[in-house]
């Protein structure tokens, strides 16, 4: 027998199917990047292939040249992470910040000290002018580092701040400064141009944190969720990068807006190789980054590492077996 109470029923579950369900609400996550490089394609990359809305996240991804503007914007609760070298996260957190980096991809020094190709020996070096983007940034702890392994002290030369590589490069072209420091593939520019390279540190082997992912302790701890779904969209990108190269190729010279397929090629051939599956942030790096600045100020001795990386969050997306389905383990 058909009530009215069953009728009232009917009508209410169709109504139901009738109206639209509401779309799942996004969290929006907003992410910097300070260098245009292989490592910084990271992060685009999982924003032009749908990463991180795959997590649940609706993204905003921007270029911030400079570590300094970068952990303004990242301490003023501007951005969630910041993709960048550990230097600017130390220099940072000497001043009482709490910058903690949950990944790293690259732990050694990928700088070529370049020169004019009239500075063919390094005892040309002295007095010249040496181009950074700032001061406290990555290039500057990169050319200090290079000077000193190839004999010139640091306090020798003019160190001035200029810009990202590609306006370091367009000054050294120029004459405005007589040498800085280029990772691939800005070195292989800068060798076409008949400019020298004094050093490399990768066959220094020069343990650095060289590139990795950073954000405010106190703001991950407070939305775990965020931190993981990010990292998920990360280590997808990762595994894209690594697998899929004629995809990335494209994307990288685009990314970099290098037209020159050789210098690309050579540029992801390199970093391929580097970047870790699951780019766990090393101690170890982490303080050759701290090192330098112990020698300058020996009362920094006791700063230790350890509290400016933490391996948490890739753990847990490890425990939980997210990394082992993506990487078919």
């Amino acid at each position: 027998m058909v009530t009215p109470l069953l009728i009232a029923a009917v009508c209410w579950l169709f109504t139901l199917l009738l109206v639209p369900t509401p779309a799942r609400t996004q969290e929006t996550v907003r992410i910097s990047y300070s260098s245009v490089n292989p490592h910084a394609l990271l992060v685009s990359l999982a924003e032009k292939r749908g990463l991180y809305a795959k997590y649940g996240l609706s993204s905003y991804v921007i270029y911030i040249p400079g570590g300094g503007p970068v952990m303004q914007a990242l301490l003023a609760g501007d951005l969630d992470f910041a993709q960048l070298t550990g230097a600017p996260g130390v220099a940072a957190n000497l001043r009482g910040a709490d910058v903690v980096y949950l990944a790293m991809s690259d732990d050694k020094m990928a700088y070529q000290l370049v020169t004019r190709p009239e500075l063919k020996k390094v005892a040309d070096l002295k007095g010249k002018r040496f181009g950074i983007s700032r001061f406290s940034a990555a290039s500057e702890f990169g050319t200090r580092a290079l000077l000193k392994k190839v004999g010139v002290d640091p306090k020798d030369v003019a160190i001035l701040q200029i810009g990202n590589e590609a306006e370091r490069l367009a000054a050294l072209k120029s004459g405005s400064i007589d040498g800085s420091v280029f990772n691939a593939p800005f070195g292989a520019m800068a060798k076409k141009f008949d400019f020298n390279i004094l050093a490399y540190a990768v066959a220094l082997g020069i343990p650095y944190f060289n590139t990795g992912i950073a954000g405010s302790a106190k703001a991950l701890q407070r939305n775990e969720k965020k931190v993981l779904n990010f990292l998920r969209a990360y280590l997808e990108s990762v595994k894209i990068f690594k697998t899929e190269t004629d995809y990335t190729l494209k994307a990288l010279a685009q990314f970099t807006r290098i037209s020159d397929m050789e210098l690309v090629k050579e540029a992801y051939e390199y970093n391929k190789s580097r970047i870790p599956d699951v780019p766990y942030p090393s101690v170890a790096a982490m303080q050759a980054v701290i090192d330098p600045l112990v020698e300058r100020e020996p009362k920094l001795a006791r700063v230790d590492a350890n509290s400016f990386v933490t391996d948490r969050y890739l753990k847990k997306l490890e425990e939980e077996g997210f990394v082992q389905k993506l990487l078919g383990r």
